[in-house]
């Protein structure tokens, strides 16, 4: 029996090693930036609630730095794309339009699973998951899109996303496909076709007829923390 796209990502997974920063039962910096952001005095009560242990008292990073001090750790994301001479991408749908995001950024992809809430959080991050023993945001890649909300249908799975030492889940509608593209399939200056407002869109794949939008990691990485 032929398997489903979502059927078939539920079973991949895409990170062919462990990161350095991902040393069990321990926070990397970017966690420790997150927690302290948007959990507060709650992130101990918090961890509790999803199964985990917060950190020690004093130990939480600086959230204005930590992208910056990650930077010379792992080189950006798109820096790494535009030097390959192909690229695996996970296509998938909010509401009716289709997105990528690369298979470099990508550990998995799993079924929606509800959140912890966090009250201080803007409304793009939905609140904190225990995956696997890290902490895990699950952000609304709707509201960083500006992609109109589809109730009947929003929100069914996730991907699941390790950039910078952080690893989120992005929340989707469902899984198209998986595309191997060749650098001649994307355009990376993308300025002249979305103008200015192209922050968290890194560049455009030619899918048939349409132009589909390459998500950016990194710089929703750097959104969850910074902001």
């Amino acid at each position: 029996m032929n398997k489903s796209p979502e059927e078939y990502f539920q079973e991949q997974n895409f990170s062919t090693d462990v990161p350095p920063d991902a040393k069990p039962g321990e926070f990397t910096d970017a966690e420790r930036a997150f927690m302290e952001k948007y959990m507060g005095v709650e992130a101990a009560s918090t961890l509790r609630s999803i199964g985990l242990t917060g950190p020690a008292a004093g130990t939480a990073g600086d959230a204005a730095g930590v992208t910056e001090q990650a930077a010379p750790q792992e080189e950006a994301l798109d820096s790494i794309l535009r030097r390959k001479p192909e690229l695996l991408m996970v296509g998938f749908f909010l509401g009716n339009q289709e997105f990528v995001v690369p298979t470099l950024a990508v550990q998995e992809v799993i079924k929606f699973a509800p959140p912890a809430r966090l009250p201080a959080a803007p409304s793009f991050v939905a609140g904190v998951i225990n995956l696997r023993g890290k902490v895990t945001p699950l952000i609304r890649l709707r509201d960083i899109l500006g992609v109109p909300v589809d109730k009947e249908n929003e929100n069914k799975f996730i991907i699941v996303c390790r950039r910078q030492g952080l690893q989120m889940g992005l929340m989707i509608d469902r899984v198209r496909t998986m595309y191997r593209v060749s650098q001649d399939d994307i355009e990376w200056g993308i300025e002249t076709h979305l103008g200015a407002n192209v922050d968290f869109i890194s560049g455009l794949l030619k899918l048939r007829e349409e132009l589909v939008g390459i998500v950016s990691v990194d710089r929703i990485v750097e959104i969850v923390i910074k902001r």
